[in-house]
């Protein structure tokens, strides 16, 4: 009997000390956590083209007929194609904390990788993504590269030469003066480099021309198809001589861009055919911008972040449309999301406690999915 009631007095004193315990919480514990914002990023896929002319242009006409239309070494530069994605990141001006003390309120948070709510009671703390591996591919060749018909595969530069030599012979009784020429090899000048590009570029033609009219006994099918294309690519080659060529060279950089305001223009980059894209103080260059018009905010007022009334914090996102613009001309436009365009508003912790509340949001745009009844 004595022992069940040691037993009851030291379960009440364990019971009592637990109580006291939790009412005397001073430790203040922080959970911090942030809404996202939007940044697009922006691709541009460009062309660096070199324009080399042909050490043998001045001969063009003359020899082939032919004007050449690249008569100096330039260069320029040309987008093909600009793909713009959205980025959600952290807003570094909604970061919020949810602290307990004495006087909390049990509620669990879950938060995504980047620190994103994803829920309060409930939800999934996923990752939000769109963390590319950052890639860069630079194409550009710092020097030009010349047209040069020693670096044709068929090419030899040097030429025979006979140098005059005679010698006396016994020819029908009688001595005879007999050309016996000395063959030495020299280096080919430019005059002889022309006749030989010249001759090759007919003889290229005229043995198309026998293929194509089966004179030379190659049957029809893959293999004359290759034999045409080498035939084109060694005409290519030797005409450049004379007509010079392009390189091209394709690159891809990555510019981003952040909205701040509704329907106000934002400079994403500058480009110049000269230079490429250049410095953005280079008033002189072209102006790419982006711009989000017709935005809706499905909210009628702003919530005070610095108010007492303990809450947990989440946006109402704006929903527009993202214009790329060239200078004031509209490249493309889609339809999108920009939360920090948007409201923030609370959500208290009491009601969520006490209620026995729910909530999920969307990580990326820091929005209500649900709320539920536990």
């Amino acid at each position: 009997m004595k022992r069940t009631l040691i037993l009851l007095v030291i379960s009440a004193l364990v019971v009592q000390v637990f109580a006291q315990k939790k009412r005397e919480i001073s430790t203040v514990v922080n959970v911090n956590y942030c809404l996202p914002k939007v940044v697009y990023k922006l691709e541009v896929t460009m062309d660096h083209i070199h324009y080399i002319p042909g050490p043998f242009g001045k001969y063009a006409e003359k020899e082939l007929s032919l004007i050449p239309e690249i008569v100096e070494t330039t260069e320029r530069w040309k987008i093909t194609d600009i793909q713009v994605s959205p980025q959600f990141l952290p807003d570094e001006k909604a970061m919020y904390s949810v602290a307990t003390s004495s006087d909390y309120w049990p509620i669990s948070l879950s938060l995504s990788a980047e620190g994103f709510l994803a829920g309060v009671g409930g939800g999934n703390g996923e990752i939000v993504g769109n963390y590319d591996i950052l890639k860069y591919h630079n194409a550009e060749k710092n020097d030009t590269e010349a047209i040069d018909i020693t670096k044709l595969n068929t090419y030899n530069y040097l030429k025979e030469v006979l140098d005059t030599n005679y010698t006396f012979q016994e020819v029908d009784g009688e001595m005879k003066k007999i050309w016996d020429p000395i063959i030495r090899y020299t280096r080919k000048t430019e005059l002889d480099n022309v006749k030989e590009a010249v001759s090759e570029i007919f003889r290229i033609r005229s043995e198309r021309v026998r293929l194509l009219n089966a004179d030379n006994n190659v049957s029809d099918g893959k293999s004359l198809e290759i034999i045409l294309n080498e035939y084109a690519q060694m005409e290519a080659n030797y005409l450049s001589l004379f007509m010079g060529k392009k390189i091209v060279n394709r690159i891809k950089k990555i510019v981003y861009c952040t909205p701040i305001k509704a329907d106000e223009p934002i400079l994403a980059f500058r480009f110049s055919e000269q230079d490429g894209i250049t410095d953005s103080k280079n008033v002189s260059a072209a102006a790419y911008f982006l711009q989000v018009t017709d935005i809706t905010i499905p909210a009628s007022t702003l919530v005070d972040g610095e108010s007492n009334v303990a809450g947990v914090f989440y946006r109402v996102p704006a929903i527009g449309k993202l214009q790329l613009l060239f200078g004031k001309k509209v490249l493309m436009k889609m339809e999108t999301i920009v939360p920090q365009l948007g409201e923030i508003k609370r959500f208290p912790l009491d009601v969520i406690s006490n209620e026995g509340l729910s909530l999920e949001f969307y990580p990326q745009y820091g929005s209500l999915k649900s709320i539920k009844k536990k």
